[in-house]
């Protein structure tokens, strides 16, 4: 187990934003940063990260937490994964106690895949570099393609030795099982045939492990080489697992994100050997598909990182009929896509060693053109001056225009497309428009559940306004009002008049936690709510304990339910654009966030309420008493009471401005 020390001290050292800004593209919105959501689909940011307040949280689908929460959430970490992988990012040492076997056998299935497809790695990069077999056949084959030992070694490409059961063996004797071996994909059972020996997956073939986005090997491809038999598949890709599904990942990503964001632009290819050339040409923000069609899940993985992406692919048939297949796909998720067609007979990784960076990067810009252009002068010659091919043609660009969410793109591809194709603005907008209300209706299901991808229609009709809420504020209401008052509050300062007539100041401080404790003390008020109570009980021993360092004791409670509650009450304070960051707006802001005479009334208030609606409910039970008395002078008591309780009632709903009956 991780000592508490060394988890103070990675907390400590972590910054959410450089956490977060690891997994998702963040802007600077005054003191906060704002980006898209990684737990839900969304197109207008609504996930804000406090570097203040060292939190994320997302107002769409209120995910929130601390940066070891994020990492949890965002890699499927358990809690010390987490702990370790920031500790690495911040080089931090870990001091640890021995672990009990009880803690062994609780690492899951997950944790058991990442460390025996790390084991399976260190076995294939060993026998690369260190076994006759793979120094006579794997690294000549990687030598042959040009690839330096530090590019070999960036990208942890090995080889697995024609021995069948070589890995098996070698994994047994480093104690893991055959079960999570099979679990990983690394061997095949066949536990249907007799006599039967499992055997590995990757026997005879240079290895490409396939890392995720923070970094851990989950899967492998493997390439066989020299001769292929035709009932032998050239490449084959690790099998579906726990830790792997090949629609989500992209390959190179780990390796490319740095540079990604740098350049606010990505370069999608089709192979692994596409990859690793043009990074060690110089290229180093490109990803591929992973052996796979393109799909939904890789182009949200890019679009964390930015939504301009080019496509690469070779200049033959098969890679035009690639390229044409991605543009619907990048287009619907609002990627602003680019695509470069290569000369004939070569593809990303043979151009990558054919050319120098300046040559590679000079053909990259002058032969990069938007989707509209590229499909123009790859079709439109062979339309000749058929006016219902044009038209079909017209149709499908339309069909593409359709998919794009923005409507300011949309216009101006609009305007683009008449140009070119010599066709009334209008008569296009009426064809995009059909196509998109046609959209909107196939996917009505998923609008309801919050999930489509819909894009504007021209025509929209005005939504109705929200009503607003005029329900009655209740007893759980006002108790989580002053819950979220100490969470967001309760280290500020209040001052409230001296009563001491005697005294100097005419002022005292007192902390606005402190204040509510004392309120709540001196009338004997507790929580109804279960929960609020435990919250609050836990708040003032934290308090009474160490008040300075409240916000990461409530941050780390041990506690979900109320390490949970915390965060689902945290504000984070709203931050203007820049467009609106006058000094009119920022005096404004400041007013609310840090005017003490503001929060004091806020404070007062809250805590009235909570008075109002406890004497509503001690009135209540009174009324029900004074239905059950047995004799006179017990139903006269219960209406002295009821009455005692209006009159106090009255005072504070006349103070409140307010009416309960």
């Amino acid at each position: 187990m991780i000592k508490r020390e060394s988890i103070d001290d990675i907390i400590s050292a972590c910054r959410i934003e450089e956490v977060v800004g690891d997994f998702v593209r963040l802007q600077k919105r005054g003191v906060n940063y704002i980006g898209l959501c990684p737990f839900h689909n969304e197109k207008t940011p609504s996930f804000t990260v406090s570097p203040a307040k060292g939190i994320f949280k997302c107002f769409g689908c209120g995910e929130a937490g601390d940066s070891v929460g994020f990492v949890m959430k965002h890699e499927h970490y358990a809690y010390i994964d987490a702990l370790r992988y920031l500790a690495n990012k911040y080089n931090i040492e870990i001091k640890e106690t021995a672990q009990t076997s009880e803690e062994v056998q609780l690492i899951n299935e997950r944790e058991s895949l990442f460390a025996v497809t790390a084991c399976a790695n260190n076995f294939f990069s060993k026998v690369l570099y260190e076994h006759e077999e793979g120094k006579s056949i794997g690294l000549p084959y990687f030598k042959e393609r040009g690839f330096s030992d530090e590019t070999i070694r960036k990208f942890q490409l090995g080889y697995s030795p024609k021995q069948r059961d070589a890995l098996l063996t070698y994994a047994l004797k480093q104690g893991y099982t055959q079960e999570n071996l099979e679990k990983a994909g690394l061997i095949i059972v066949k536990s249907h045939e007799a006599n039967s020996r499992p055997f590995d997956r990757f026997s005879d073939r240079v290895m490409f492990p396939i890392h995720n986005f923070s970094g851990k090997i989950i899967a492998f491809g493997g390439r066989v080489l020299g001769a292929v038999d035709k009932h032998i598949s050239k490449y084959i890709n690790s099998p579906e697992t726990n830790i792997y599904h090949k629609s989500d990942v992209l390959y190179g990503i780990f390796q490319a994100k740095t540079a990604i964001k740098k350049a606010d632009k990505c370069y999608l290819v089709e192979g692994y050997t596409d990859v690793i050339s043009l990074n060690q040409a110089g290229i180093e923000n490109v990803v591929a598909s992973s052996g796979t069609s393109l799909t939904t899940g890789q182009i949200k993985l890019l679009n964390k990182l930015t939504d301009n992406v080019t496509v690469v692919y070779d200049g033959d048939s098969a890679g035009i009929h690639a390229a044409l297949r991605a543009v619907g796909m990048l287009l619907k998720e609002n990627i602003n896509l680019r695509i470069i067609l290569l000369p004939p007979d070569e593809d990303p990784d043979s151009f990558a060693r054919h050319n120098d960076l300046r040559q590679i990067i000079d053909y990259f810009s002058e032969n990069e053109q938007d989707f509209l252009g590229f499909k123009i002068n790859l079709l439109l010659k062979d339309l000749g001056d058929d006016p219902v091919k044009k038209a079909n043609f017209v149709n499908q660009i339309a069909d593409d225009i359709a998919l794009i969410p923005d409507i300011i793109k949309v216009s101006m591809f609009v305007k683009q497309c008449s140009a070119l194709m010599s066709v009334e603005e209008s008569i296009l907008y009426r064809a995009v428009n059909k196509i998109r209300i046609k959209n909107y209706k196939n996917e009505k299901d998923k609008q309801a559940t919050g999930e489509s991808n819909i894009a504007e229609i021209f025509t929209t009709k005005p939504q109705p306004q929200t009503l607003l809420d005029l329900t009655p504020l209740t007893l759980v209401d006002i108790e989580k009002k002053i819950i979220s008052l100490l969470v967001n509050y309760g280290n500020k300062t209040l001052y409230l008049p001296n009563e001491d007539p005697l005294a100097k100041e005419k002022t005292m401080e007192v902390r606005v936690d402190q204040f509510i404790f004392d309120n709540l003390r001196s009338d004997e008020i507790g929580f109804e709510t279960p929960l609020y109570q435990k919250f609050y009980n836990a708040y003032v021993e934290i308090v009474e304990t160490n008040p300075i360092d409240i916000t990461n004791k409530l941050k780390q409670y041990p506690d979900a339910e109320i390490n949970n509650l915390y965060l689902s009450l945290i504000e984070i304070n709203p931050t203007p654009s820049p467009l609106w960051e006058s000094s009119k707006v920022k005096s404004f802001i400041n007013t609310i966030y840090n005017n003490s005479e503001k929060l004091l009334e806020e404070v007062m208030r809250t805590l009235q309420m909570l008075r109002l609606m406890k004497l509503i409910t001690i009135k209540t039970n009174y009324k029900k008493l004074l239905k059950e008395a047995k004799s006179t002078d017990e139903a006269l008591m219960y209406l002295a009471k009821i009455k005692e309780v209006n009159l106090i009632s009255c005072e504070i709903e006349k103070v409140l401005g307010v009416t309960y009956r």
